[in-house]
């Protein structure tokens, strides 16, 4: 299974590496099994963006992949499989069924 990438908003900065701290805007999409349905945004109010080292495992697979796919600058809508999302467990606080198909836009805003 996997992830599948469309590129919303072309970049022009570096692909992170990884062990990079990435930092990133997201908006995650899938609650209820309704890939229309918002169940977290760093742009919501009070949120910030998020920063995970890329490639060690600290971030769901998709991410871990799919980002490194990416350039700084770069926005896209990056499709998980259930595998490279919460798998059979779900994420129950977000409202995430087990073996969730999810959907994320992702903004890479740094690579470090």
């Amino acid at each position: 299974m996997g992830f599948e990438k469309q590129i919303l908003r072309a970049g022009t900065g570096p692909k992170p590496v990884k062990g990079q701290k990435v930092t990133v805007h997201c908006t995650g999409y899938g609650k209820d099994r309704d890939l229309s349905k918002k169940f977290w945004s760093t742009k919501d109010p009070g949120q910030q963006p998020f920063s995970f080292n890329i490639g060690l495992g600290s971030v769901i697979k998709g991410w871990d992949e799919g980002v490194m796919t990416m350039q700084v600058g770069e926005v896209a809508r990056i499709q998980c499989t259930p595998d490279y999302a919460y798998g059979a467990g779900g994420f129950q606080a977000w409202g995430i069924q087990p073996n969730s198909v999810l959907a994320f836009e992702i903004e890479v805003l740094s690579a470090q």
